[in-house]
């Protein structure tokens, strides 16, 4: 079985070029919001990494560490993702803003 990826969870361009106006301005709200909170999330993680690696009276877990790792990558993939989507939903937004 092939496990998907971010790419075939999100809508494709034309996915996005045939979606109704109404829908566009709520894909690009979602987008945006969930950009900044993974933004957020990642910035929390980086701290308390940083916390715990400065705390001498208890180590990190070399496979928490790798978890973690793997975990920023996937979240890193997925923000990616969305601002592309979220640009493509904005130009398409726009585009059909000039054809009125």
């Amino acid at each position: 079985m092939n496990v998907p990826n971010w790419n075939a969870l999100l809508p494709s361009f034309e996915q996005i070029e045939a979606m109704p106006p109404e829908k566009l301005a709520a894909a690009d709200a979602f987008t945006e919001s969930s950009v900044k909170t993974i933004g957020f999330g990642i910035a929390a993680i980086g701290s308390l990494l940083a916390g715990a690696a400065l705390n001498e009276d208890h180590g990190l877990d070399h496979e928490a560490i790798a978890d973690l790792g793997w975990l920023l990558q996937s979240l890193g993939d997925l923000s990616a993702k969305l601002t592309d989507t979220g640009y493509g939903i904005q130009e398409r937004r726009q585009a059909i803003k000039r054809e009125d």
